[in-house]
């Protein structure tokens, strides 16, 4: 059989319609939620520039401001790890990889990049949900001068690790596509 006939073959099968119109549903969600967590970059500079405002204008700082503007940047950045993994632009180290044909590159990041990633956002899931667990029972804060509670950062890391392993579903079923079957999704 011929490399375009398995291709046509593989594309007919139900549970291979069923993957992709499941990858198009991650997509979509990673995309909005990356569209709807860079809106607080938005409010992050608002928030400085009233910050700056009331330091320099008014000589009224706040003891929020720069605590505030710190928790906006790490939530957007934090939760920008889905959005990032969708378009595919995280940073990786590519003195070989780009010289590789792509059926290489998906079997390394078959074998390789998603097991890690998997890996390592299980162990930021478990781990965070712990560490968020400890901040809830325990109601502890953050320790400055403002010391608002700790716990929905902690819950926000939780999340993101979360949503960053959805994501990586696709590129999983991508990549195993690519180099099992020789089908670009």
């Amino acid at each position: 059989m011929t490399q375009q006939r398995v291709s046509h073959a593989i594309q007919e099968d139900p549970w291979f319609r069923f993957m992709v119109q499941w990858i198009q549903k991650i997509d979509k969600f990673s995309e909005l939620q990356g569209k709807v967590f860079s809106f607080l970059i938005l409010i992050a500079t608002f928030q400085i520039c009233y910050e700056l405002v009331l330091r320099y204008v008014f000589n009224a700082p706040t003891v929020w401001g720069l605590e505030l503007t710190v928790y906006l940047c790490g939530i957007t950045y934090i939760m920008s790890g889905a959005f990032a993994e969708r378009y595919g632009v995280h940073i990786r180290v590519d003195v070989f990889y780009n010289k590789w044909p792509l059926r290489n590159r998906a079997w390394f990041d078959l074998l390789v990049t998603d097991m890690l990633l998997f890996f390592l956002t299980s162990v930021l899931i478990w781990h965070g949900g712990l560490w968020f667990w400890e901040a809830v029972t325990q109601g502890l804060t953050s320790g400055t001068i403002w010391d608002p509670q700790i716990w929905p950062m902690r819950l926000v890391i939780v999340m993101g690790a979360f949503f960053l392993m959805i994501s990586s579903v696709p590129k999983f079923f991508r990549d195993f596509a690519l180099a099992v079957w020789n089908v670009k999704l």
